[in-house]
């Protein structure tokens, strides 16, 4: 017995206070439970002597009859006697509400209990009374059971009885178990039943709120906000280095180092109440129930529109795989970083520990730099005292406490990396919003984030249902889904290494735009220098014009084209007096709406190539003034130097996404900052929003060549035939007729045009309409007549691939008489 428990006074509730502390220890020094323990013994034994001991006929017939009648259940109704004896004793019936409903709540249980017995038919015999006949509860048992009533009432006995005497455990249980069984049968994995069953028990008996398990708390993330806290998780643990950085064997002093070990977060004092545990349960739902979407396109259901037009289902995009189980372990991980920062003297702590598709961030909270003073201990007579050693004590005092800064943790990057074991380490330094620095450690295999896992989160589904172009972009360091609206950026800008996922990218925001608007909605002008990145969208109703844009030469007359279009989508805003395509859309003498612009190009290295200064220069006018007539910008590039992303470029396409690059240069030009040289490729960038002062660190969606093919087909299906809308080849082929002044494209036989050509096609084995534009300056339109008429003549071959013909005559065959 500890003084401790001696000295509480005796009118306390202890036990409360004991499992606050995580242990229990029932307190038989009490009177009242000293009296009750007698009385329940005393009983007992009275009870043991009837029923066993041989007694006279009068008192054996009572025995029979009382376990004829009763049964076992007699020692249930001998327990609630001395439980009411020992209540009443205490005083618990002062407490009036609370010790009826706790009373209530025993009776019901015991009732319960009474009702087990009565179904176990046991081969027992007691004197004359033979429990096969009579159960273990007795007739009265029996009788409590009896027909379909008295089972449901049985049951039902059990469940109020719980729910009055622990109705928090109780009604969170049953809250939880259905999202448990979900998650269970979801992934049908029998060890993910049975551990779903065992936090189900495990639940009960323990207080809601509490932690009980023994994982690290995943701290918050800044851009997005992170999800609610699961209510298994445990307190967020501080780790703090092994060694003192500030040590005099540190860089900072000389002498023997001193050692502590590190220290959790400081909890709170045991009266204080445990906070309440968060409403969502830890099954595998990206969103709660309650919180679904209210339009059921989302959901992945097949809508039929007004206007006959039908979107897709999410059931034709791949169904999201189970995350990767990791091998590392992050709190030893986060403990080795401290020591690590240690070791080269700077104090610091992890604070948070977020865990992505990809990478892991430990936020790493700067310590103190603490300086000491060390002064020699002397005794009353000024005599420096010598210790064991033979040396003279010294004693260290504090003078002073800075802040460690922020340029001593980057500077430790590579050391750090070394010491991880890491290929690459990124230093976010701060993390924005957060009062840390985030160390962005890869983790040993990366999670492949699907598009529909994406889709079907509540905060693409709220994004979709206010915007047409919302665009599903991938998971961020903590896991937390990052979705945008094309419509807000309004333009944006994707660079990258080779393979590093520019393509999967865009191809992921045509598929995300494309499963929730009709072409009626939005309709791409896609443009594809490389022929095999966005050909395979060719002959979907979504295209503005009737095919993929793969030549060079038309690339202009088709931004042309687009400029074309917006002047025109002016005048109209200005004969309705409206200011923008959304009030346009609204007006009510508009009858037919005008549809979003998604102009789309893979590679913009080459258009700057071939004619760099039409391109930026229509490129900056569709920047500059198509949002409001909703046009809107994706540009994508492999070559991120100055030449290719112009100063005008980038002032114009202020959202950007920046994929892994090979030098700290090109990320510079992309971002105005470095970092994007440290990604890890296959989908992980820097995602830069207008609205952050940082960029965000993304695992991008994975869209396969097999999901791409389902939603074209879908789309190209002959019952859309009839509703596809008309195209815009008129503007292509006004801006070809017009381009470069080449208004009049009648071409004779007898043009010297013609004879120049002819002279020109000689000199080489194959020829091309964009040859006799570059050295005879004409448009396409006449350079297409110009190759018709030397085919027919016999000149040139017919096509075969391409825009390109093989020259069938040459210089020689033309001098033979």
């Amino acid at each position: 017995m500890t003084a401790r428990a001696r000295s509480r006074p005796r009118g306390s509730r202890s036990p409360r206070s004991r499992r606050q502390r995580g242990r229990f220890s029932f307190p038989f020094d009490r009177f009242p439970y000293r009296g009750a323990l007698a009385v329940a013994v005393g009983a007992l034994a009275v009870a043991a002597l009837l029923v066993v001991v041989d007694v006279t006929s009068l008192l054996a017939d009572a025995r029979d009859t009382l376990l004829r009648t009763l049964g076992a259940g007699g020692f249930i109704l001998l327990g609630l006697a001395v439980a009411s004896v020992a209540a009443v004793r205490q005083g618990a019936h002062q407490e009036g509400r609370a010790f009826a409903r706790r009373a209530l709540g025993v009776a019901a249980l015991a009732w319960f209990a009474w009702g087990a017995l009565a179904l176990n038919e046991a081969n027992w015999t007691l004197g004359s009374v033979d429990f096969a006949q009579t159960t273990l509860g007795g007739e009265l048992g029996r009788t409590l059971i009896a027909g379909f009533l008295g089972k449901l009432a049985w049951i039902s006995a059990f469940v109020v009885g719980m729910a009055l005497v622990a109705p928090t455990a109780t009604f969170a249980f049953a809250r939880r178990a259905p999202l448990w069984l979900q998650e269970a049968w979801d992934r049908r994995w029998p060890h993910r039943f049975v551990g779903g069953i065992g936090r189900m028990l495990e639940f009960a008996f323990h207080r809601p709120g509490a932690h009980t398990g023994d994982e690290l708390v995943i701290g918050a993330t800044t851009l997005p906000p992170p999800p609610a806290t699961p209510a298994f998780e445990e307190r967020p643990l501080i780790f703090r280095p092994s060694i003192d950085p500030a040590a005099p064997s540190s860089p900072l002093g000389a002498g023997a180092a001193v050692t502590f070990t590190p220290r959790p977060n400081p909890i709170a004092p045991e009266s204080a109440e445990p906070p309440a545990a968060p409403e969502p349960g830890p099954g595998p739902l990206p969103f709660d129930l309650d919180d679904a979407p209210a339009e059921p396109q989302q959901l992945g259901l097949d809508l039929e529109t007004k206007s006959g037009w039908q979107l897709p289902a999410l059931e034709l995009l791949n169904e999201p795989k189970p995350a990767i189980h990791r091998k590392h372990d992050n709190a030893a991980r986060a403990q080795l970083i401290v020591d690590t920062l240690a070791s080269f003297g700077v104090d610091a702590s992890v604070v948070e520990i977020n865990e992505g598709p990809t990478v892991t961030q430990f936020g790493v909270e700067p310590g103190w730099e603490v300086k000491y003073r060390e002064t020699q201990l002397r005794d009353e007579n000024g005599r420096a005292i010598i210790g064991a050693d033979n040396r003279p004590l010294v004693e260290r005092k504090e003078v002073s406490r800075t802040r460690v800064r922020v340029n001593k943790i980057t500077a430790l990057a590579n050391d750090l990396a070394l010491s991880l074991a890491a290929p690459s380490l990124r230093i976010e330094a701060p993390v924005p919003g957060r009062a840390i620095v985030g160390l962005e450690v890869p983790n040993d295999s990366a999670t492949v984030v699907s598009l529909r896992a994406v889709m079907e989160t509540k905060e693409f589904s709220d994004l979709a249902a206010k915007s047409r172009l919302a665009m599903a972009l991938g998971k961020g360091v903590s896991g937390v889904p990052v979705v945008a609206d094309l419509a807000k950026m309004p333009h944006l800008l994707i660079a990258g290494a080779t393979g590093s996922g520019k393509s999967v990218c865009m191809n992921s925001i045509i598929c995300g735009i494309m499963m929730n608007a009709t072409p009626e909605q939005v309709r791409f002008i896609m443009v594809d220098p490389k022929r095999v990145e966005l050909s395979a969208f060719a002959g979907i109703p979504h295209m503005a014009f009737s095919e993929v844009i793969v030549d060079v030469d038309k690339v202009v007359g088709a931004l042309q084209a687009v400029v074309g279009e917006m002047e025109s989508r002016y005048k109209k805003f200005q004969a309705m007096g409206v200011r923008n395509i959304e009030g346009y859309n609204r007006h009510p003498r508009v009858l037919r709406k005008l549809p979003y612009w998604v102009v789309i190009i893979d590679e913009l290295a080459d258009l700057m190539m071939a004619a760099p200064f039409e391109v930026e220069k229509l490129l900056c006018r569709l920047a500059q003034l198509a949002r409001a007539t909703g046009i809107h910008l994706i540009v994508a590039t492999q070559r991120p130097s100055v030449d290719v992303v112009t100063g005008l470029i980038k002032a114009n396409f202020p959202t950007r996404i920046a994929f892994a690059v090979t030098s700290q240069t090109d990320s510079r030009t992309i971002l105005d900052m470095g970092g994007a040289e440290k990604l890890l490729g296959r989908g992980d960038m820097l995602y830069a929003p207008t609205d952050a002062s940082k960029p965000i660190r993304i695992q991008g969606v994975y869209v396969s060549d097999a999901e791409v093919e389902r939603l074209v087909e879908f789309w190209k299906d002959e019952r859309f035939s009839a509703l596809a809308p008309e195209s815009a080849d008129h503007l292509l082929e006004e801006a070809l007729t017009h381009i470069n002044g080449d208004s009049d494209v009648e071409v004779e036989d007898s043009d010297p045009i013609v004879d120049r050509a002819r002279a020109l096609a000689m000199q080489h084995s194959r020829v091309s309409p964009s040859l006799f534009q570059r050295r005879l300056k004409v448009g396409y339109l006449k350079a297409a007549k110009i190759i018709d008429i030397l085919e027919e003549e016999g000149t040139i071959g017919p096509r075969e691939q391409g825009e390109s013909r093989d020259v069938l005559v040459s210089t020689a065959d033309s001098q033979v008489p």
